[in-house]
Formats: structure tokens, C-alpha cells, sequence
């Protein structure tokens, strides 16, 4: 289905667009820009929803009520609608799995606490559905959850879990169904903009030139963005798969996602068992830091697993549990934790997405037609907080 582009050295097609990795926001960029009818190369130095980078570990949580800041809801509320259409084109048989599962989000904390003064204040701002409960009431209704009597929790019913490798599968599938052609386990070395505009791509395949470039390659951005001193952090993240000796955590049961901001400002989420795997158990914050990519360890961190079951143990009601599974992923982190979506400056052919901050999964296909509608010199008020001015 994919079109591999056979490489043997430099090639002499100029393209109308090559994206630079093809994870979350790279895969739709790439969609996007083939949609447009842009002739365009997709380089990756791995593959399609390969497990080295950001975009994998079988689920991302998806939300309106964003408790990061408000400005987020409208770009949230267009990544549902762009998520929908997306998986009524992918899933064309009821055999095959939705991309996108409603579950609700029940998230929990001190009623003065980061999380939850943040969604009430996005979900007033934009007039958002949540309800609140006190601790009896959620444990009436969820009796798993051991929750602080002096907690509360807000509930988000239409949020919802997607399938993150399928998601950029499908959005990969789409970009070559427009006709783009993709090149895996190829290396960007790096790249520049030459005196006649056009945009000079060095791999270790050879060399490929386009009139436009997008950049969007995780946690090899900071070798790719050397100039621009955004601050990246990159971060190695655990996720991990429990069996318990229960049935309340499993999605037949409507076991909600949820999300818990402890009183020392740590937090925890988790998502429903949806197969063999169990309930997966992740903390948002924290992580390890890394100097880049080349230092993600794939082998079980004792020192992750220790804290996620020392949450598991305070905050969920269970006998025993076995690790079935775990995932490691890196966040790049920018210094104020909001996304880069700009152009390079001095550069209006050249655009690219950084910092994710391991909460942007939801938005690619937002950002990826961002990307795409900057270089078609189209930029919305909307995202005027993504950009580089007066944040570095």
C-alpha cells in the first residue's frame, strides 16, 4: 500500500513539499500536503508507527477541558472533528478498530489544584459540559478508586482514548492514497535553504530538494533546530500494563479514563482495559532526562514501575496485579510546556512543530494542517501562542 521511493544517491525531483519525520504531527502534514495536490516526500529514519520516538504506546487520552490553558479548547474541539473524518475513511468494515473510543475523563484533585482549576476555568471560558462530584460520590460510582476525602473530581463525558499507532498508520495510509511517497529508515543529517529558495535535504540515502520543508521529528528536533535555542528537553517516559484481580477497570464496564493530581502536584492517568494487556498506569509528570533519542532505554525502569504502583496502591482498590507490559516513549518538553507550530525564521518556505510537551498527540492532525496552511501563507489568531516571538 505504501510507496516506498527506491534511494540510490542524490535524486533530481524537486518536490513541492518533503516533511521531515512522519510520527504524530509528520504523518499529518503529510496528508494534509498530499491532499493539497503538493507532490511531496516523507522521511522518516524508523517507519510508520514505529515505537522509538513519541507517537506509540497503544493510547493517548483526548479532551476539551484543557486544563494546560484555555487557548488549547478551540484547536481540541477541531481535532475531534478532524479525528472523526478521519476514521470514517479508515474504518471501512466494522471488523476493523475505531481510532478514536469514547470513555469520558473523570479527573481528580485538591479543589484549588493546577488540574482542576484549570478545567473549570477552560470549560467556563468555552462553555464546556462537566460535572462534579465529591469523593463519596465517585466512589459510589466507581468503586475501584480510592479518592481523598478532600478531593473532587470533574468529569468530561464525549472525552475519549485513540489508538496512537493506528492513528498514524491511518493518516500515512491516507497521505500515499493523495499520492505521497515515503522513505523509512532514513537518517536526516541536516538542511538548508539555498540562494534560489529551494530547500536542500541531506540524508544518509542522499540528498532531496523541495520547494517547502516541514519539520516535525520529535526528539531529533533539537539536532535539527540547532539555531533557534528553543530550550527542548527530552524526557524518557514509562508506560505500564496491569492485570488486576478485578473487572471494574475493564471498558465493557465503562470504566472511565481518568487522571490524578496528587497534593505534591504529581500526576498520574490511566485508561481502561481494552484487551489482553490490562489497565495501563502512566505519570504525566516527572520522566528521566536524557541528552537525546540515542539514550532511550526500552528495558524495564524499576524506579518508574515503583512510583506507578505506589499510586496504584493509594489511589485503586485491588488485591493483586501483575505487570503484563511496558513502553518507553520520550517527551520533549518545552520550556513553558506549550507547543512550537512556526515558521523558521527568515524562512517562509520552511515551517515546523517542536516541544509537544507530552500532551500534543490529540492535536496532529490540527497541527499537521497548520503547518501546511502556513506555508500556504495562511496563519489564525488561533495559534498565535505557538509561536516562537516573545517565548524564547
Amino acid at each position: 500500500m505504501k510507496r516506498e521511493r527506491a534511494l540510490s544517491g542524490k535524486t533530481n525531483t524537486i518536490y513541492d513539499c518533503i516533511v521531515v519525520g512522519f510520527g504524530g504531527v509528520g504523518s499529518a502534514a503529510l496528508r494534509e500536503a498530499a491532499k493539497h495536490g503538493w507532490s511531496v516526500l516523507g522521511i522518516d529514519r524508523f517507519g510508520p508507527a514505529h515505537d522509538r520516538g513519541s507517537s506509540h504506546g497503544r493510547t493517548r487520552l483526548i479532551r476539551r477541558a484543557y486544563f494546560e490553558h484555555p487557548s488549547y479548547v478551540p484547536l481540541a474541539e477541531r481535532a475531534f472533528e478532524m479525528w472523526d473524518e478521519l476514521n470514517k475513511r479508515h474504518r471501512t468494515s466494522p471488523k476493523i478498530k475505531e481510532l478514536i473510543t469514547p470513555t469520558g475523563l473523570l479527573q481528580i484533585g485538591n479543589p484549588d489544584s493546577e488540574v482542576i482549576q484549570g478545567v473549570k476555568r477552560s470549560a467556563d471560558q468555552h462553555s464546556l459540559a462537566i460535572e462534579q462530584f465529591n469523593a463519596e460520590e465517585i466512589k459510589r460510582r466507581l468503586p475501584i478508586l480510592k479518592v481523598k476525602p478532600h478531593h473532587v473530581g470533574l468529569f468530561e463525558p464525549d472525552a475519549a482514548f485513540l489508538r496512537v499507532e493506528m492513528c498514524v498508520t491511518a493518516m500515512v495510509d491516507q497521505a500515499v492514497k493523495h499520492g505521497a511517497e515515503i522513505v523509512s529508515n532514513t537518517v536526516v543529517q541536516n538542511w538548508n535553504v539555498g540562494d534560489d529558495g529551494i530547500c536542500n535535504v541531506a540524508t544518509d540515502a542522499g540528498k532531496f530538494q523541495a520547494h517547502r520543508l516541514i519539520i516535525a521529528a520529535g526528539a531529533w528536533n533539537p539536532q535539527l533546530l540547532p539555531d533557534l535555542n528553543l530550550g527542548l528537553k527530552v524526557v524518557q517516559k514509562q508506560q505500564h500494563w496491569f492485570q488486576l484481580d478485578r473487572v471494574d477497570h475493564k471498558i465493557e464496564n465503562q470504566f472511565p479514563c481518568f487522571l490524578v493530581e496528587q497534593d505534591n502536584g504529581d500526576c498520574f492517568y490511566g485508561v481502561p482495559e481494552i484487551d489482553y494487556l490490562g489497565l495501563k498506569v502512566c505519570e504525566h509528570t516527572g520522566g528521566k532526562p536524557i541528552a537525546g533519542p540515542s539514550e532511550l532505554d526500552r528495558g524495564l525502569d524499576q524506579t518508574a514501575l515503583a512510583r506507578n504502583e505506589a499510586f496504584m496502591q493509594e489511589h485503586l482498590e485491588h488485591g493483586r496485579r501483575r505487570l503484563v507490559h511496558h513502553s518507553n516513549c520520550m517527551y520533549t518538553m518545552s520550556p513553558d510546556g506549550h507547543f512550537f507550530a512556526d515558521y523558521y525564521p527568515g524562512h517562509a518556505n520552511v515551517v515546523f512543530a517542536a516541544g509537544l510537551s507530552g500532551h500534543g498527540f490529540k492535536f496532529t492532525p490540527v497541527l499537521g494542517k497548520h503547518l501546511v496552511d502556513l506555508l500556504n501563507g495562511q496563519c489564525e489568531p488561533e495559534f498565535d501562542f505557538l509561536k516562537i516571538a516573545g517565548r524564547v
